[in-house]
């Protein structure tokens, strides 16, 4: 008898002759006997196919969980990040609000520093009693001065002793 081999070629049974005729002695089941051991070697390669292939199928569910795994990780810091840039830009903002107040504060101070010391040339020019309800009213009309000054873009600084006496006779 003739079969195909695994590699689709041509093989001779033992039960064949040199010239193709089946002995006379052959066995019949021995075509059927290397029939079933090929079909078993075929099975049993199916099957270690198989299995690898499960075995790369439980590999991909490992590593695509591991991948979910991680996105979540990664929204999660992202959601963190997010808050901490808002929490940042709220600071910045607090902080130039502050800074702006401290700010304006200084420069009232400076400007109440300079009214006092342009009072105080006064005062010691004139050799003036200090009675509270006079320098009171003096203060206020030299400060409004200044700030008056100050808004025309003058510097208080450069405001003198000569540019306040009127103010305060």
């Amino acid at each position: 008898m003739h079969h195909n081999g695994i590699d689709g070629t041509s093989a001779w049974t033992s039960s064949q002759s040199g010239d193709g005729e089946p002995a006379p002695d052959a066995n019949p089941w021995q075509d059927t006997i290397a029939a079933a051991d090929h079909a078993l070697e075929e099975a049993s390669r199916i099957q270690r196919g198989v299995q690898h292939n499960l075995k790369l199928l439980q590999e991909v569910r490992s590593l695509r969980e591991e991948l979910r795994k991680a996105h979540a990780e990664v929204d999660r810091y992202r959601g963190m990040h997010a808050r901490v840039v808002v929490s940042m830009r709220q600071l910045d903002d607090d902080h130039m609000g502050e800074m702006s107040r401290l700010q304006a504060a200084s420069e009232m101070l400076l400007v109440r520093h300079r009214v006092y010391k342009l009072m105080a040339e006064h005062y010691a020019r004139v050799a003036l009693n200090l009675d509270p309800e006079t320098f009171a009213a003096h203060r206020d009309r030299v400060l409004e001065h200044v700030l008056f000054q100050r808004r025309r873009g003058v510097s208080p600084d450069h405001i003198g002793y000569a540019d306040v006496a009127f103010l305060m006779l």
